[in-house]
Formats: C-alpha cells, sequence, structure tokens
C-alpha cells in the first residue's frame, strides 16, 4: 500500500502546481483521507505554501494507521486478579 500512498501524493502535488499555474494563489493544503478494507486509515496531505517567492515552504505527509484488532485479538488484553 505504501506505493499506492506515494503514487497518489504524487498525483494530488501535481494536481496543486496546475492549480498554481492557473491561478496563483498564496497557498494550499489537500487531504485525502483512504479507508481500506481491512480497517486500515491512510492520511494523505500535500502542502503548497509561497511559490511565488525564493522561500518554498512545500510539504508531504503521508500517515497509516493499522487496522483494528478483532475481538478475538484484543481478549489478550484482559488482566486477571488473583485476590487469594
Amino acid at each position: 500500500m505504501k506505493n499506492q500512498c506515494s503514487y497518489i501524493s504524487d498525483l494530488l502535488r501535481d494536481a496543486l502546481i496546475i492549480a498554481w499555474t492557473i491561478d496563483h494563489f498564496k497557498g494550499a493544503k489537500v487531504t485525502l483521507e483512504l479507508c481500506c478494507s481491512d480497517g486500515s486509515i491512510a492520511t494523505i496531505t500535500e502542502t503548497m505554501d509561497h511559490l511565488d517567492d525564493d522561500t518554498d515552504n512545500s510539504g508531504s505527509s503521508i500517515q497509516q494507521s493499522p487496522p483494528p484488532r478483532s475481538a478475538a485479538d484484543q481478549l489478550g488484553d484482559i488482566k486477571k486478579n488473583n485476590w487469594f
């Protein structure tokens, strides 16, 4: 999934560059949240600021969360109290 997220990030960055070429905005931020069939979530964020001058503050962020654990897997987290 990492390759797909990287590819999507590149496409979002290209879209921001095209938008900036058409209308010279000061800054923009695009965030895309992908919910996968296994329950994991990937959040891809692209930002572009101040492309007119030499201080290019562009950035990219990809965060992935693991899929939620099943109820059976969570049983191991239960602590047993022994009183006697």
